[in-house]
């Protein structure tokens, strides 16, 4: 019923006056009450009590007669039977002074309590106690159920000769009050339907503009854009609006600003190539970016606590040995998973707040680990490969040395072995230097220059051609259609091919086959080099293009390999070329590597 302020308010008002005026009413009529009773007390007490004794005199002036012939004076008796009727005369002739009437009855009594005059017809009251303290000579006043009762002694020579008693119902008071309180309904209920009127102009007056506060703050909450001028007010209410509408807006500006670096953020996580988790300081997990799922192999992600997790996966860490690293230290854990090397980084931050944690960063150094194995043992064999040829040479040279008379045929071989050896010798080298320009620089290309890769091909077959009868082989190269012309690095593409062919031969055993095709498809010429060789391991395969990669070390070292080839073809084909190299193989049954090369400044050939 009084949901709204504006209606709580009038009817608080509108009870405030009516509870002021019915206070100030009770007390009006009762002190009218008091005032009135006691100033009859006072009539009675007095004015009667003087009128009376006046009648008395009268009365007994009223007896004294001449009696005799002589005329002797006769004074009869004061209260004789004929002064009742004086008294009741005299009584009545002052009836308006003592307020006989309706409500106002007398009675003379005797001394003994008889009736002699009654001004009304109604019984007499029990009032033995009163007509007994009146027969003592003392005038009694006394209140019963409303009412008043006065008892006056009149005394003759005798002692108490007859007693007025006087009684008062007060019924016209009570209807006097009785007005009073029909007077007192109709003025309160006069003053709460003003001050309901009067509440509701002043009320409205306030909780106008409250409402349209609310209005304005429900637009804002709502993101509305509301501009100052709309409540272009300059008491109290338009500065809590110009206020808010100020309010709203910073907030907006700061929301906007902090949606944007919240976006950032889970841009730069979800886009990370490292893994993160984060945890509150209860160690539930809070956030997890797409890597770290990937790298933790977990899909579901809704079990995972700290301690437990990372009791599942041996990091041997938990929540509270973070707590007690000193000046938020990071600590490092080193575990695999499915074959990877994870490095994990714990910071904690915000270690003295609710809204504190731990941030876990996951890290892959497979790679890195397996790099820097492969970088340890590409020196171990690169020293090992340039001692070898260094031996052989000093130990030849020496004996030519030594023997100054040796046979010529003798020196001859001598002279072969160590040219052999130093064309071994800078081979490798060769390769060191060309890698050693690809870290400087991934788009080291030579001078660019005409290449016809069919007449390539032929030369390097027929080069190659020699090898391959050696171990009893067959090299053949099959041109299906004609390429045409490119620019590019020659010697680059020329390594690339004899690499790739070179290994083919190396890796197929006697009597093997190895095939050579070169075609035009499309936009792109393809050079594909099929082998019936050992093939490689498909569990090798996706590292096969790494630097300083190997196969089988032992068998890459008899073979005179270094694992640089591979790498610097694909870095050739793809930086200089802008094509790709594939390699398919499968265990004892062969090897293909395919060469795709987009075709760009083209020169039709024969």
């Amino acid at each position: 019923m009084f949901k709204s302020i504006r209606s709580r308010i009038s009817a608080l008002f509108v009870l405030l006056v009516v509870i002021t005026e019915l206070v100030v009413g009770l007390v009006r009529i009762g002190s009218f009450n008091r005032s009135i009773k006691n100033e009859y007390e006072k009539t009675i007490a007095n004015v009667f009590t003087e009128e009376m004794i006046a009648t008395l005199t009268e009365a007994a002036n009223a007896v004294s007669v001449s009696d005799g012939e002589e005329g002797e004076e006769i004074i009869m008796s004061r209260y004789g039977p004929e002064a009742i009727g004086n008294i009741s005369d005299i009584v009545m002739q002052h009836s308006d002074e003592l307020g006989i009437g309706a409500e106002v009855s007398y009675r003379l009594l005797d001394s003994n309590g008889d009736v002699l005059f009654s001004s009304t017809s109604r019984e007499l009251e029990d009032t033995a106690d009163i007509i007994a303290g009146a027969a003592d000579g003392e005038s009694v006043t006394v209140r019963n159920n409303g009412s008043i009762f006065y008892a006056l002694p009149l005394m003759g020579d005798d002692g108490v000769a007859y007693i007025v008693y006087i009684s008062n119902t007060l019924d016209m008071l009570h209807r006097l009050t009785s007005h009073m309180w029909v007077s007192l309904l109709i003025l309160i209920l006069i003053s709460a339907v003003a001050a309901y009127f009067i509440s509701f102009i002043i009320v409205r007056s306030v909780t106008m503009p409250v409402s349209q506060l609310v209005t304005l703050a429900q637009r804002l909450a709502d993101g509305e854009k509301v501009s100052a001028a709309e409540y272009n007010r300059r008491d109290e209410i338009g500065k809590l609006a110009n206020a808010l509408i100020h309010l709203s807006d910073t907030s907006r500006e700061y929301a906007q600003r902090s949606d944007a670096e919240r976006e950032k953020l889970e841009a730069i996580l979800e886009n990370m190539t490292d893994g993160i988790l984060a945890f509150d300081m209860r160690g539930k997990l809070t956030h997890i970016n797409p890597e770290a799922k990937r790298l933790i192999n977990r899909s579901y992600i809704d079990d995972i606590t700290f301690n437990k997790f990372f009791k599942e996966i041996n990091a041997n860490i938990t929540l509270e040995d973070l707590h007690f690293t000193v000046n938020n230290d990071s600590t490092e854990r080193q575990i695999t998973i499915n074959g990877h090397l994870l490095q994990l980084s714990f910071v904690i931050f915000s270690r003295d707040s609710s809204e504190g944690g731990v941030i876990v960063i996951i890290h892959d150094v497979t790679k890195h680990e397996r790099l820097e194995g492969a970088r340890r043992d590409f020196v171990a064999d690169v020293s090992h490969e340039l001692r070898t040829p260094l031996t052989v040479i000093k130990s030849y040279a020496d004996i030519l040395a030594d023997t100054p008379d040796a046979e010529p045929e003798l020196r001859t071989r001598f002279l072969n072995t160590i040219s052999s050896e130093t064309d071994r010798m800078t081979n490798i080298i060769s390769d060191l230097l060309t890698l050693s320009k690809l870290d400087v620089d991934a788009n080291y290309t030579r001078p660019t220059q005409d290449i016809d890769i069919r007449s390539m091909l032929d030369g390097l077959v027929e080069r190659l051609s020699l090898t391959a009868k050696k171990k009893d082989q067959k090299l053949i190269y099959t041109p299906m259609n004609d390429v045409p012309t490119i620019r590019g690095d020659r010697d680059g593409l020329e390594r690339v091919f004899t690499n790739i062919i070179s290994n083919a031969l190396k890796y197929t055993p006697s009597g093997g086959e190895i095939n050579i095709f070169s075609s035009k498809v499309y936009n792109d010429i393809i050079v594909k080099v099929s082998d019936n060789g050992i093939g490689i391991p498909k569990n090798q395969l996706p590292n096969i293009f790494d630097r300083f990669y190997r196969v089988d070390k032992a068998r890459s070292r008899d073979k005179g390999g270094t694992g640089l080839g591979l790498a610097i073809a694909k870095q050739t084909i793809e930086s200089s070329f802008g094509g790709k190299i594939v390699i398919s193989s499968e265990l004892n049954k062969g090897t293909d590597v395919s060469i795709n090369i987009p075709i760009q400044n083209t020169k039709r050939t024969s």
